[in-house]
C-alpha cells in the first residue's frame, strides 16, 4: 500500500472518532428515556371476585374465587379476605367475613354459614400482602337470597279440595353445598288447630299420610326445616285451610225433627234424633228443655264427633233408629216427667244452637 493511502485511512478514522466524541451527550438521554418506557409498561397489581351469576343466588352456600394478579413470588404468601354485606358500601352489616391465607394468587371460598333468608348481599373482597401493601376488588352488584323454604302445595289462597283422604305434601328448599350440610323436615298436619299427624327427619321434599285424613274437615299444614349440621331452621305454614271432599258425607251440620212427633205413638215408645256433622272433630251436645230452659235429660254430652251422619239405625235392620239418641219422656233421676212441650237443643262447636219442639204425651 502507497504512503498516501495509508495517511488517508489514518485521517479517516480520526474524523469518525471525533464524531462519535461530539455526539455523545445526545446519545445517553435516548437510552434513560427507553428505561422509564419499560418501568411504565410494568403490570398493575389487581383483585377480581368471581362469585355466583345473579340476580338471584342459586344456593344459600355459595363459592367464591378470589384472583390477585401481577403480585410476586417474593410478595407472599397473602391474606385474602372475602366480605359479603346487607350494605352496598359493604361496610358494617357484615353477614360474612372470610379470611384464607395462601401462597397460591388464586383461591377458592365457601361461606362457613348459610347466608340468611331471602335477603339482599354484596361481597367484594381485599388482598394484604406481607408488607402492609392492599388491594381490594369492586363491590358486586345486588344480589338476592333464595327463600329457604316455600311449601306449594296444598297452598291456594283459595283452599284446596282433595278428593283423596291422603293427600300429596310438596314442598321446596334452597339448594345447600353438599359439601356444607344438607336439610331435614320435620312436617305437621293440624285438624281446627291440634297436631293429627306428625313426621320427623324427612329428608324429601313430598310426602303423602300413611294413614287417611277425615273427610269434610279443615286441615293446614306446615314444615319445619333445619340445616345439619349448623342448627339454622325456619318454618312455614300453608296460607289457607284444605279440605277432603267426600260425597257421601253431609254438607252441613244440622238436627233434624224428632219422631215419631208427638210421642208415645203406637209404633214407638220413644222419640228417635237424627243429626249430621259436617266437620270432623266437632264438639256437640244434646239435651231436652222444659218450657222455662231447664235441662230435663241430656242425650248427649258434650263430646267429639267424626264427620258423618247420625241416629239411624243399624244398615240392613228394620230398626231406622239408634238407641243411643233416644227419648223416653224421663228425667235425668229415671222418673216419667209430665206431659206437654219440651225443646230439644242441639250444640255444635262454632255454631249457634238448634232448637226442635216435642210434643211428648206422657204416660
Amino acid at each position: 500500500m502507497k504512503a498516501s493511502t495509508k495517511r488517508h485511512s489514518l485521517r479517516l478514522l480520526v474524523a469518525r472518532l471525533r464524531l462519535a466524541v461530539l455526539l455523545s451527550p445526545w446519545l445517553a438521554p435516548g437510552l434513560l428515556t427507553a428505561s422509564v418506557t419499560h418501568s411504565a409498561h410494568a403490570q398493575t397489581q389487581t383483585l377480581t371476585v368471581e362469585g355466583p351469576p345473579g340476580p338471584v343466588l342459586p344456593t344459600i352456600t355459595p363459592r367464591f374465587t378470589l384472583t390477585a394478579r401481577a403480585v410476586p413470588l417474593s410478595a407472599r404468601p397473602l391474606l385474602f379476605t372475602l366480605f359479603i354485606s346487607r350494605s352496598p358500601n359493604v361496610e358494617g352489616s357484615f353477614v360474612e367475613t372470610i379470611d384464607v391465607s395462601s401462597t397460591d394468587t388464586v383461591v377458592s371460598v365457601m361461606v362457613k354459614r348459610v347466608l340468611p333468608n331471602a335477603i339482599t348481599v354484596y361481597w367484594k373482597a381485599r388482598v394484604t400482602l406481607p408488607n402492609g401493601t392492599i388491594i381490594e376488588s369492586d363491590v358486586s352488584t345486588a344480589r338476592q337470597v333464595p327463600k329457604w323454604l316455600t311449601l306449594i302445595t296444598p297452598n291456594s289462597p283459595q283452599g284446596d279440595p282433595f278428593s283423596t283422604r291422603r293427600p300429596r305434601f310438596v314442598w321446596q328448599s334452597a339448594r345447600i353445598d353438599p359439601a356444607f350440610g344438607y336439610w331435614t323436615y320435620d312436617l305437621q298436619i293440624l285438624n281446627n288447630e291440634r297436631t293429627e299427624l306428625s313426621v320427623s327427619a324427612l329428608l324429601d321434599t313430598v310426602f303423602v299420610p300413611s294413614t287417611e285424613l277425615q273427610a269434610n274437615s279443615p286441615y293446614r299444614w306446615q314444615v319445619h326445616a333445619v340445616v345439619v349440621p349448623t342448627g339454622d331452621a325456619v318454618t312455614e305454614k300453608n296460607v289457607k285451610s284444605f279440605n277432603i271432599v267426600d260425597p257421601s258425607l253431609p254438607t252441613t251440620t244440622l238436627l233434624y225433627q224428632n219422631f215419631p212427633n208427638p210421642f208415645p205413638s203406637v209404633t214407638s215408645f220413644t222419640t228417635c234424633f237424627w243429626f249430621d256433622v259436617k266437620l270432623g272433630g266437632a264438639r256437640l251436645s244434646l239435651d231436652i228443655l222444659d218450657q222455662r230452659g231447664s235441662v230435663v235429660k241430656r242425650i248427649i254430652p258434650l263430646s267429639d264427633f267424626a264427620a258423618g251422619t247420625y241416629g239411624r239405625g243399624p244398615e240392613g235392620s228394620a230398626n231406622n233408629c239408634d238407641n243411643r239418641y233416644v227419648w223416653n219422656g224421663t228425667a235425668t233421676d229415671g222418673r216419667s216427667v209430665s206431659g206437654g212441650v219440651y225443646l230439644a237443643r242441639f250444640i255444635a262447636t262454632g255454631s249457634p244452637p238448634l232448637f226442635k219442639k216435642i210434643l211428648f204425651k206422657g204416660r
